[in-house]
């Protein structure tokens, strides 16, 4: 059997989610004695769903149990204060103009949760991994393609030559000789290089490579790379790739449908987003009423009375008021003439844009007003970029999908957000398509209530820690590819339609996953590691 995994972006969050997705799929048996997880042949990851699964690689390829990986992991997730270490790594390098803190995190991921592994450990132990086509996702900021951290099984061409998957993208193509020398750390930094957090880690520059003067020799293209979420936050393209790279390679040429029997997409976006409001005024009452012009005719009624004062203190000859007005004089000069000069900058730089010579409205503007002209603008901007984009681009990676008729029954979607109260679990029992076994129990509706509720960050506060959000998170994941299993398995065994003889085989693991969904049921986190 052949399955193609996707874990998707969402820092921490997904990182956690993930894992728990992970060791689920690790727990299920096949009658053959390999794990689902085992089945897993083509693994794509994106920012934070690069966390668990670049460790996943790494520990196949060193040979390392699962179980032990999964516990490694989430007392990293648990333990690791990144936020802390990456503060000390920027306060070390002050004195460096060219210090990067995307940089210093991919350091810190390479010597505290990869162990000074490079892509060349992966690449030479394939044969002892299961996932034949692995890749972490990011963002080429050269020309706005996805750019993958991939590596795959050779396949021979028909002139019996190895082909390999891109190590890139078709503008930025990197050999696997070069490869080999990136570190997962580096892969893994630029996956979650997620905007306003980072800057773009530039390659070659802020990777070990442009150490090796053998390897850096070949280099010639400079790019940026961010988060891998900003063109692909399912990480659903680089699995249809592999997919279709396999197709192509495999050795049974008259088989016509999909080389993965089935895709699992584990996700920790939502297709929901609050609505746009106005900001509310933040200003004073008294200081929103107040406008530019207003406040430079008050600079100068300032100047006039300070100065009026001065003179008064010079003739009435007092030393000690003389010296009190004039240190105010020379303030409120400095004052008018420092706000005179920033008026008129603002002014021209206003001038270069679509306004044009119209800036001097401005000065009658309130500053209520121009609070709101701002704060709506910058915050409709922030909405677009981080909640109405990646809500569109989800929705046609998943068309991609779900769209085409040659994925029929071969699809599961696992989402954390879908087992809280009233998602569409409801829907499907109130018209008779979940099984009543299926129906979540309350403790699992507000589990994944509290795990849907966290934000997208790299890292867990000490509240959210307390709280046991990260056991919440892990369990989700669990629980959650549990339940959409076992609604895959009632589905297919109502409907065969483009299955194949390997659907057999996760069929019989339905027992299984009913017990394991009847433990969830009592206590969502029955499977999470003892800390």
């Amino acid at each position: 059997m052949n399955i193609g995994l996707t874990f998707s972006g969402g820092g921490y969050r997904a990182a956690t989610f993930d894992l728990g997705a992970l060791s689920m799929l690790n727990a299920v048996r096949l009658d053959d004695g390999r794990t689902l997880l085992d089945c897993v042949t083509a693994l794509t990851s994106v920012s934070g769903g690069t966390i668990p699964a670049m460790k996943y690689m790494l520990a196949r390829a060193r040979g390392q149990q699962v179980d032990e990986m999964v516990d490694e992991l989430f007392d990293f997730l648990c333990d690791e204060d990144l936020v802390a270490r990456a503060m000390q790594g920027l306060s070390a390098e002050k004195a460096n103009r060219d210090a990067s803190s995307i940089k210093i995190m991919a350091g810190i991921y390479d010597r505290s949760l990869f162990g000074g592994a490079v892509m060349g450990d992966i690449i030479d132990n394939l044969d002892r991994i299961p996932v034949k086509d692995f890749t972490a996702l990011a963002t080429d900021f050269d020309n706005s393609l996805p750019f993958r951290f991939r590596v795959s099984a050779g396949h021979l061409t028909d002139g019996q030559r190895v082909c390999y998957g891109v190590f890139g993208n078709n503008k930025h193509r990197i050999g696997r000789s070069v490869a080999r020398h990136i570190t997962p750390g580096e892969a893994l930094a630029c996956s979650s290089c997620f905007p306003c957090g980072f800057e773009p880690m530039m390659y070659p520059d802020d990777f070990n490579v442009s150490q090796q003067p053998e390897v850096a020799a070949g280099i010639k293209n400079r790019f940026g790379l961010m988060d891998g979420g900003i063109t692909d936050n399912q990480g659903i393209e680089p699995v249809l790739l592999a997919e279709e790279h396999m197709r192509k390679y495999r050795e049974d040429k008259t088989r016509t449908d999909k080389a993965l029997d089935l895709v699992i997409v584990s996700d920790v976006s939502s297709p929901y987003m609050d609505g746009y409001a106005p900001c509310e005024q933040m200003l004073p009452a008294g200081v929103g009423k107040l406008t530019l012009g207003r406040l430079r005719n008050y600079g100068l009624i300032s100047q006039a009375v300070v100065t009026a004062l001065f003179i008064l203190a010079l003739v009435l000859g007092s030393k000690f008021w003389l010296g009190v007005v004039a240190v105010i004089l020379a303030i409120v000069t400095v004052a008018n003439i420092v706000g005179a000069v920033l008026k008129n900058k603002m002014y021209r730089a206003i001038a270069r844009t679509f306004i044009g010579n119209n800036a001097t409205f401005l000065s009658h503007l309130k500053f209520a007003a121009l609070e709101n002209l701002v704060m709506n603008r910058a915050k409709s901007v922030v909405m677009m970029s981080s909640e109405v984009f990646l809500k569109r681009l989800r929705q046609m990676s998943y068309s991609s999908l779900y769209n085409d008729a040659a994925w029929k029954n071969r699809l599961v979607s696992s989402t954390i957000y879908e087992l809280r109260p009233d998602e569409r679990w409801k829907v499907m029992r109130e018209n008779g398509t979940l099984p009543d076994y299926l129906v979540p129990s309350e403790a699992i509706q507000q589990n994944s209530a509290r795990a849907a509720s966290m934000g997208s960050t790299l890292w867990f506060t000490p509240e959210e820690k307390a709280a046991g959000m990260p056991q919440t998170l892990m369990a989700c994941g669990q629980y959650t590819m549990c339940y959409n299993l076992l609604v895959y398995l009632e589905q297919i065994e109502q409907d065969s339609t483009n299955l194949t003889a390997a659907h057999a085989l996760l069929l019989a693991c339905k027992p299984q996953l009913q017990a394991a969904w009847q433990q969830f049921q009592h206590n969502p986190c029955c499977l999470i590691p003892k800390k």
